[in-house]
């Protein structure tokens, strides 16, 4: 026997790798999060008597912070410098009203949730910072805001309590610095090659009832009837109901409802299933089609329907997405004005509503959808990562089809409104699921999908990556403007009743600067010197941009969410009051006007916009991971060449933990 040889060394005297990684995972999160709790629980003051002097005005408080200490007696005193205004803290159970200057200087003091509570009136209001319970110790910002109508504007004034020690700050950068460590090891571990990608789930091979339901001819015409219902409903709302914004359907359903419904169930679950039931484009496709239910055959170009309208192409100088893309910019910048004025809100919608008409008349299929709605940019960039999709079954099916009938239509169903070959069909980006396919696939190929695993695909273009960028920043923008507690921020965006167009201009180009050029070069910057890093500079800039900026999507859906899951539950109360009288008109269909506003569960709204931001970090970090594991096939390459784009978003996620839980 050679002696030199190595001895195996028993399994046993060594704990197994996972065990081990398992452990300096753990002990690094504890770590992290240990640490900033402990600072900031013994750098918190003991309690104070504090006295602050609130002065409200259109359209904020100042000051618009009060920063206290847990158990701090609070005396707040009030005054007004315009009208009639109020200080509604629901977390404490108490509402301050305050007179117009030059009246008693007592203010009245009630219970926001106790309508029938008899008011009482003081000079001041006192309490006592910190709620009771374990929860009440993990309150640390509470948000107050004014409940007496003082104008167009009056729904965004607000301002925040902060209490320390603020739990939430503390555990939020400490859960951010815990997702990057976990990221950087388990890159660092990575040297397994790449897991092949899970197949998805055929949903109408499985289901005999769904697959009939795709083929119900007048499918798509039930799903809209309600939806269109609503649309022409919240414009006469809008026209001709109150113009208070949180009284009329037209706002509440536009901008509360529908785009919170559309970030947090319907695209990260259904993809772009919205389109299915969208009732922008419907009548313009009806007058196009000379039908609603019905299939017209024969001629009409290349397509094997019948059309009316001139049936033009669109101009190739105009496809993609940034016609939409600068329309969506456009509507962003003016949103924090139209959610506050019904009737312009109305104006909107019916104008996009006749765009979509004349577009049908004119252009050929959706066009209007294709490469003019706003809403499509948004739709466009983030259902690439939903989970409900339309694909082809059999690749070796739609090869040997020469019908294509899919795209070209035929006397079962209408050509693609989107213009596509469901063959070609890999990604959501582009497909409306208008459900036209099934119907007219000969072959029964068609696979209303359920994806498995997270999306690996890349950007097409430089513009659908360009969407990616602006969208992110726009979710941040949408945050500070209509969410923040400072005024001044909020002014730069309000031209409803100061006109001040020079600095809303200001602002305006500001906000595209930095959207269009600052932060897509900042991106691209990282990018390159990522694949300078990694010893791929071999591959074009551009390509590389185009596969790392899916990283963008979680975290740019997770900052809308976080947007959205605050405007949903703010405005809940709202959105029942204006579909039980969308009018403003005394009307009470659901029987609840007389029941008191109330927001849902306010205290707990920064933990979920924190703990959804941290969600959409890890999701990004490892989804740029994977792009370029994909790339490089070695994950330590593939860490260096994402480290600068992570470390931009992870930068850009800190800001916004900061934000909700601080400021």
């Amino acid at each position: 026997m050679d002696e030199s040889a190595e001895v195996p060394v028993p399994l046993t005297s060594q704990p197994p790798r996972a065990l081990t990684r398992a452990i300096v995972l753990l002990l690094g999160v504890c770590v992290c999060v240990s640490v900033p709790l402990a600072f900031e629980i013994m750098t918190t003051p003991p309690p104070q008597e504090r006295h602050f002097h609130i002065e409200s005005f259109r359209y904020g408080t100042s000051p618009s912070i009060l920063r206290v200490n847990r158990g701090d007696l609070l005396d707040l005193t009030f005054s007004t410098l315009d009208t009639g205004h109020s200080f509604l803290l629901q977390d404490y159970r108490v509402e301050a009203r305050v007179a117009p200057s030059g009246e008693d200087s007592a203010v009245e003091l009630r219970d926001p949730l106790d309508t029938s509570e008899r008011p009482a009136y003081a000079p001041s209001l006192r309490l006592t910072a910190g709620l009771p319970g374990w929860w009440g110790r993990l309150v640390s910002a509470s948000r107050f805001r004014c409940h007496s109508y003082c104008g167009p504007m009056h729904g965004f004034e607000q301002g925040d309590l902060i209490v320390r020690p603020n739990i939430l700050f503390a555990l939020s950068l400490g859960v951010l610095a815990a997702v990057v460590l976990i990221g950087y090891l388990r890159a660092r571990w990575d040297s397994a090659p790449p897991a092949p990608e899970l197949r998805w789930i055929d949903l109408n091979r499985r289901s005999r009832w769904l697959s009939r339901l795709l083929r119900w001819r007048p499918l798509q015409y039930v799903v809209t009837l309600p939806a269109m219902a609503g649309f022409i409903l919240a414009g006469f709302a809008g026209l001709f109901g109150t113009q208070v914004a949180g009284r009329n359907f037209a706002v509440m359903l536009t901008w509360a409802l529908w785009m919170s419904l559309l970030t947090l169930f319907l695209i990260p679950w259904g993809g772009r299933i919205w389109c299915l039931a969208c009732p922008l484009p419907s009548l313009g496709e009806y007058m196009q089609r000379g039908s609603t239910i019905e299939v017209r055959s024969g001629a009409a170009g290349r397509y094997r329907n019948r059309f009316f309208g001139l049936g033009r192409r669109w101009p190739s100088s105009l496809r993609g997405p940034w016609l939409r893309l600068v329309l969506f910019f456009g509507l962003g910048v003016f949103s924090a004005s139209l959610a506050g004025q019904p009737f312009w809100t109305a104006v909107t919608l019916l104008a996009l509503g006749g765009m979509a008409v004349i577009a049908s008349l004119i252009w050929e299929l959706r066009v209007f959808c294709r490469y003019i709605c706003p809403v499509g940019s948004y739709l466009g960039v983030f259902s690439s990562a939903g989970r409900l999709m339309v694909r082809k079954r059999a690749g070796a099916v739609c090869a040997s089809c020469s019908e294509r009938s899919c795209l070209l239509g035929s006397a079962e169903g209408w050509a693609c409104p989107y213009g596509l070959c469901v063959r070609n069909i890999d990604t959501n980006a582009d497909c409306g699921m208008c459900a036209e396919c099934f119907k007219t696939c000969p072959h029964d190929n068609v696979s209303l999908a359920w994806r498995r695993g997270p999306w690996t695909g890349c950007f097409r273009s430089l513009g659908e990556a360009w969407q990616a960028v602006v969208l992110l920043i726009l979710a941040m923008t949408y945050s500070l403007t209509v969410h923040s507690p400072w005024p001044w921020m909020r002014d730069r965006a309000n031209v409803v009743d100061k006109s001040t167009w020079i600095q809303f201009g200001a602002y305006a180009a500001s906000v595209g600067g930095i959207a269009f050029v600052l932060t897509p070069l900042m991106f691209w910057l990282a990018v390159a010197w990522g694949a300078r890093r990694s010893g791929s500079a071999a591959l074009p800039t551009k390509d590389a941009f185009l596969r790392t900026m899916p990283a963008l999507v979680p975290l740019g859906l997770a900052f809308w969410a976080s947007f959205f899951i605050a405007t949903l539950m703010v405005n809940a109360t709202y959105i029942a009051f204006s579909i039980s009288d969308p009018f403003g008109r005394g009307w009470d269909f659901l029987g609840i006007a007389g029941i008191p506003w109330a927001q849902i569960w306010p205290s707990g709204i920064p933990w979920l916009q924190a703990g959804i931001t941290l969600l959409g970090l890890a999701l990004g970090l490892r989804q740029g991971f994977r792009q370029w594991r994909g790339i490089l096939g070695q994950g330590d390459r593939a860490l260096r060449a994402f480290a600068p784009t992570a470390a931009v978003m992870t930068v850009l996620s800190a800001a916004m933990l900061i934000y909700f839980t601080a400021f």
